[in-house]
């Protein structure tokens, strides 16, 4: 290759540099404008593809507090917030004079004799803590119990959901870290336990009853136990399984014992409970089928009491209109025959 070829290559290979360096120059000079241009121009674009950002974002807020909303109801059912009757209120303010309380809403956990009590506005609730394990434990219990009893004999199982389980607190209120209320799905206890049942055992269902009454006066406000409405309610499905027709709840004489303040109050002492205070309305089963009632308490054998109807020494005994007193065992016999009835009560 001779000098001239040489210096012509040379000259090719400067010419393709500066081409290149132009090239570059000139993609610099337009990144450069298009930068200015998003720097100092109204930016229309961005604000839309912000807009669209911030709906796709509350839409997936939407989303995400419906789904923790489903998820939650299986803990204590659809959100909502008590109601409160204001003359109901101002006819029972006369049972507290205790002005101390803020006028607020009142919830939250109280510690007391019974353990921790959990109040929201003017009811006292308690907690349900079941686990998979502790319903298969009671279901063991249970048929452990049954394989001792001889064969023959009819054994039901009658298992009541408690008054938390249909109450209404708001989700906000009961699953935040002040409260932290948060209780198992009874019914999805109570069907573990039916489920484990042995087969000599006929579980009687009663939830789906008292749901679809839950509306009505099922459980007391200031105490841990349920209305003789509830227990009424759970006697016909015990019926339609055993098999017999149940006596009609309108055929009873139906009294009423006002101003009863039970364990929550007692417990607790607490102003929002003793302002709106239950009330017990019972049945004269007596009247219309005459028993006698036998009552054994720490060794002692009582007989003045009836079955409902009996007097009570203040609004704190007020359960005690039925059977008189609580104690370890009551024997009612009555002018019936066709069988004994055993039923055990796990309180």
């Amino acid at each position: 290759m001779n000098d001239e070829h040489k210096e012509i290559i040379l000259h090719r290979k400067t010419q393709q540099q500066k081409a290149v360096f132009i090239s570059l120059l000139t993609v610099f000079i337009i990144v450069l404008l298009v930068l200015a241009a998003i720097l100092f121009l109204p930016d229309k674009t961005n604000a839309e593809i912000g807009t669209n950002s911030d709906s796709t974002s509350s839409s997936a807020d939407e989303d995400s507090s419906k789904a923790i909303s489903e998820s939650e109801e299986s803990v204590l059912g659809t959100e909502s917030t008590l109601s409160f009757d204001e003359s109901s209120l101002q006819e029972t303010s006369e049972v507290s004079d205790d002005t101390s309380e803020s006028d607020e809403l009142f919830h939250g956990w109280v510690i007391n004799n019974l353990g921790y009590t959990y109040i929201y506005g003017d009811t006292g609730y308690e907690q349900c803590s079941a686990t998979g394990k502790t319903a298969t434990r009671y279901a063991e219990t249970l048929n452990s119990l049954v394989a001792k009893i001889p064969g023959g004999v009819d054994v039901y199982s009658i298992l009541a959901p408690t008054s938390v389980e249909f109450a209404e607190i708001p989700y906000e209120v009961y699953k935040s870290d002040a409260d932290n209320f948060i209780n198992a799905n009874q019914k999805n206890v109570i069907s573990v336990i039916n489920e484990n049942l042995d087969e000599r055992i006929k579980s009687i269902n009663i939830y789906e009853t008292l749901s679809s009454h839950k509306d009505e006066y099922l459980y007391f406000r200031t105490d841990i136990n349920w209305t003789a409405l509830a227990a009424y309610y759970a006697y016909s499905d015990f019926a339609a399984a055993a098999g017999f027709s149940p006596v009609r709840i309108d055929d009873f004489n139906k009294e009423t014992y006002e101003n009863f303040l039970g364990r929550f109050h007692t417990a607790t002492n607490k102003d929002c409970l003793s302002k709106t205070p239950d009330f017990i309305d019972y049945y004269l089963t007596d009247k219309n089928n005459t028993c006698d009632l036998t009552v054994y308490k720490s060794g002692i054998t009582y007989t003045s009491y009836s079955v409902s109807g009996n007097g009570v020494s203040g609004s704190a005994n007020g359960y005690n209109v039925f059977l008189g007193m609580e104690a370890e065992r009551y024997k009612i016999t009555t002018g019936t025959s066709g069988g004994k009835l055993l039923v055990v009560s796990d309180t």
